[in-house]
């Protein structure tokens, strides 16, 4: 890594401070999927008085476990999310927060809106399926799309991330200072 850029975080590593949103990718408990599936295969020939096929279920069982462990370790580097008050983790992409704009509004009731054709923050080209994108006007006038399983938990949370950012240290929230009742006119 060059001198000049500052260091980045580690796919899979906690950023620091506090995390405002968070979202991961597949649970290591799927890879007990396919033995479980082929354990109560081999359970049913036992108990129907059928040859039991333990070098096939076994060789299933093995190839099955390794192959849902190479999705659900990807998953976990590509599908992870986490949002702390000074910048946006997809997957293994960094974003300052201080870089965003604008978190925008979302498509219109015919699904359409601007952002919609950005570039997807992350390394996947699109937004995977069961998915759903926020869009974010950066600094430089581009737009670009976070995505995740909660989009509007996830708008919710850059909405307040980034109206943060855009406050001086010591000012409070717009509206904190509202009175609870509405003012007595004369």
């Amino acid at each position: 890594m060059p001198a000049g850029e500052p260091a980045r975080i580690r796919p899979g590593t906690e950023p620091d401070g506090p995390v405002l949103y968070a979202e991961d990718g597949w649970s290591w408990a799927w890879i007990l999927a396919a033995p479980l599936f082929c354990a109560g295969a081999a359970l049913f020939e036992v108990l129907t008085g059928a040859p039991v096929h333990w070098l096939m279920l076994t060789v299933c069982a093995i190839a099955s476990a390794l192959c849902h462990g190479v999705m659900i370790a990807a998953t976990r580097v590509h599908g992870r999310i986490r949002l702390t008050p000074t910048a946006y983790y997809q997957g293994t992409e960094e974003l300052d927060l201080a870089r965003v704009e604008a978190v925008l509004p979302p498509a219109d009731d015919e699904g359409r809106a601007s952002w919609q054709t950005a570039r997807t923050l992350g390394e996947l080209r699109e937004v995977p399926r069961k998915r759903g994108a926020v869009g974010l006007r950066l600094d430089n006038g581009a737009e670009v799309r976070a995505w995740g399983r909660h989009p509007d938990a996830l708008r919710a949370a850059l909405v307040g991330a980034v109206g943060s950012q855009d406050l001086p240290e010591g000012t409070e929230e717009p509206g904190d200072d509202a009175p609870d009742s509405p003012p007595e006119s004369a």
